[in-house]
């Protein structure tokens, strides 16, 4: 699974149009978005990641541990428009590999894309801070993405059958 979440990691670096928005805190929710809408569609997530509900949201500590880790990947220490630390995650310039996932997995992560793409931080925040596990969870509490999915999925059916 090593694999998979960096080719994820990788897959988000190549391909998000705003390379300098790619920090340590998008990326892990944009891992986060990709797991939900996999646990939606398909009753599991791309990763085997336990989502933490953070004081920041949607978190796990491994994935940028395997990010720092890896070779092909570099983290910048910058500041964000608000004067703050902030680490930009990126990917080597000497990275030339084919990143090898799934179509399936591709189409929600370009879905991912597609849809934060567009958003300042701000509204990249609202975004996650919207989604079901968010709203019906406490903080710091853990996320069964698979099983809120079945439960969102019913609230959603009992809803359009009214």
């Amino acid at each position: 699974m090593k694999n998979k979440i960096l080719n994820i990691i990788k897959y988000f670096l190549k391909n998000y149009p705003h390379k300098s928005e790619l920090s340590a805190s998008r990326l892990t929710k944009m891992v986060y978005l990709s797991d939900w809408k996999s646990a939606i569609e398909n009753e599991k997530q791309l990763t085997d990641a336990l989502w933490h509900f953070h004081h920041y949201g949607p978190y796990i500590d491994d994935f940028l541990k395997l990010a720092f880790d890896d070779k092909d990947i570099e983290v910048e220490e910058t500041v964000n428009m608000f004067g703050n630390k902030k680490q930009l995650i990126k990917l080597k310039e000497s990275f030339q590999e084919e990143i090898n996932l799934p179509d399936e997995t591709k189409k929600i992560l370009d879905f991912v894309i597609t849809s934060t793409k567009q958003k300042n931080y701000e509204d990249f925040i609202k975004l996650v801070y919207s989604t079901y596990p968010v709203i019906s969870s406490n903080r710091y509490s853990d996320f069964n993405l698979v099983e809120m999915a079945k439960n969102y999925k019913e609230i959603l059916t009992k809803q359009s059958s009214q």
